[in-house]
């Protein structure tokens, strides 16, 4: 299995820590909740197949989009290394989905079959809290646009980089759950910025028609 988590690390190694780590295949419906949020964190997880949902729900009925997770990545490895007793968050099936389930004891103890190769995987796995937090640290600065059209502007530049299109992996209603709005408000403020020649919008494909406009907004 190629993926950060196993890096450096050979498939009969890979195949040989799993077994002492007692991970399970597991697989969810789309819509399934993996774990839901005041669930007990005693396991991490690797997406073998989909994509997964990891969002905030709130008891008003409206979510929060935190980021969505695709296959080769992991999710949940936070709690592995905090005193969190709760997740804070849902973890839910995006598509059919199959995941690895990895218990947390694993990357606290040294098994005879792989123990050399423990080091290299907490290595991984700094890499890979390393990159999460970069990723909640850009969703915070999107999140400090103080109007739709700002974080818009931001998510639209920010994915494009220097590129002037690209195609989201975002559903419409996953979209405007992360930009903290709602569906209807996102369909109209896209279509008023494309009349206004800022943008030009596909379904789910992107083009800048005018950088410095969005620019305008994003600073």
């Amino acid at each position: 299995m190629v993926c950060e988590l196993f890096d450096s690390i050979t498939e009969e190694e890979q195949k040989k820590m799993l077994t002492c780590a007692a991970a399970k295949e597991r697989s969810f419906a789309a819509g399934e909740y993996i774990f839901r949020q005041g669930d007990s964190p005693k396991s991490m997880y690797l997406v073998l197949k989909g994509s997964v949902m990891v969002a905030k729900d709130f008891v008003t009925g409206k979510r929060s989009v935190l980021f969505i997770v695709y296959e080769k990545d992991v999710f949940g490895e936070m709690f592995a290394f905090s005193n969190e007793s709760q997740f804070w968050y849902d973890a839910i099936a995006n598509e059919p989905v199959t995941v690895l389930e990895i218990p947390f004891g694993f990357f606290f103890g040294f098994c005879e079959n792989a123990c050399r190769k423990h080091q290299t995987i907490v290595k991984n796995m700094l890499g890979i809290f390393s990159k999460k937090s970069f990723m909640m640290t850009k969703k915070l600065y999107l999140l400090s646009g103080k109007t739709l059209r700002e974080r818009i502007s931001m998510w639209v530049l920010d994915l494009a980089g220097e590129k002037d299109s690209f195609k989201s992996d975002m559903k419409r209603e996953e979209l405007s759950d992360y930009l903290g709005t709602t569906r209807p408000s996102l369909s109209r403020e896209l279509m008023a910025m494309q009349d206004e020649g800022l943008i030009e919008v596909e379904r789910s494909s992107f083009k800048i028609k005018d950088r410095e406009g969005l620019e305008y907004y994003a600073e």
